[in-house]
């Protein structure tokens, strides 16, 4: 299983966030404020009090279930010349039923392949998913192994529980009369930390927060202060450290046996 870890390089700098989140501080305040006639804030009155430039995770899992099978049934063959009674197919000899068709038994080998590409918000929001395809999608980023700057959130959502994700998706039932493998082939795992820029803006007794996304500009004016959950980016293996849940990933639940070889060699080095 490849294991990469990626950041995103900036499209909004610091200045030109800064300029977006000035332009729209009013809304720190909440819908209420704006409204208000007696007791509006006015720009004049409004100070920028905190800023801070944090980098948020998300996953994204690509991963294949491969299932071997077999299906038995019964081919159906029309006979077009009306006086036939029985045909010798194969060795065998066949009646012709009713609906003048033979009735050929039969057993399938088949092998279904199906690919996913499975993106979770690292901190259990309730992003759209389409949202984390378009950042991995559009936008440049470099692969990282290590940094010293303390500007990274930590994944609430561990290794583990994506790939628990991708074998729950993956999980379809196949129609069957015996299934001689099924495996999920995990092919990479990848953790994005992308930049987000949030100011924190003061008026009388009140504090708001305005968020500028780093590769889009977009705006959250229901934005957060993060600081004391920021960190260094931390170990590679801790990040990807499957911890219990590992053992019950490999061994078959179900018919499901979830494959994960470079994972296995690492942990159980000859």
């Amino acid at each position: 299983m490849d294991e990469k870890i990626c950041i995103f390089d900036d499209v909004y700098n610091e200045v030109s966030a800064r300029a977006q989140a000035e332009h729209e501080k009013v809304g720190a305040f909440g819908m209420l404020a704006r409204m208000k006639l007696w007791d509006r804030p006015k720009e004049t009155e409004i100070a920028l009090a905190n800023t801070e430039k944090r980098y948020e995770p998300f996953w994204m899992a690509k991963a294949a279930r491969r299932t071997r099978y077999t299906r038995k049934l019964a081919y159906h063959v029309k006979v077009e010349h009306p006086h036939v009674l029985s045909v010798e197919l194969l060795g065998q000899k066949l009646a012709v039923d009713a609906r003048r068709e033979l009735q050929l038994a039969a057993v399938e080998d088949c092998e279904n392949v199906t690919a996913l590409t499975h993106f979770v918000d690292a901190l259990r929001r309730d992003t759209l998913e389409k949202t984390l395809i378009d950042y991995a999608g559009r936008f440049a980023f470099q692969d990282a192994a290590d940094s010293n700057q303390p500007q990274f959130i930590a994944p609430t959502v561990t290794a583990a529980s994506v790939l628990q994700q991708v074998k729950a998706k993956l999980s379809a039932p196949v129609e069957a009369d015996a299934i001689a493998s099924d495996e999920v082939d995990i092919e990479s795992l990848t953790l994005f930390y992308r930049p987000v820029y949030a100011f924190q803006f003061a008026w009388k007794d009140k504090t708001g927060v305005i968020e500028i996304d780093g590769l889009t500009g977009r705006i959250n004016k229901e934005g957060d202060m993060l600081g004391g959950a920021v960190r260094a980016l931390g170990n590679r293996d801790a990040l990807f450290d499957l911890g219990a849940d590992f053992a019950g990933m490999v061994v078959p639940g179900g018919t499901i046996v979830v494959k994960l070889i470079d994972k296995l060699s690492k942990k159980h080095p000859a």
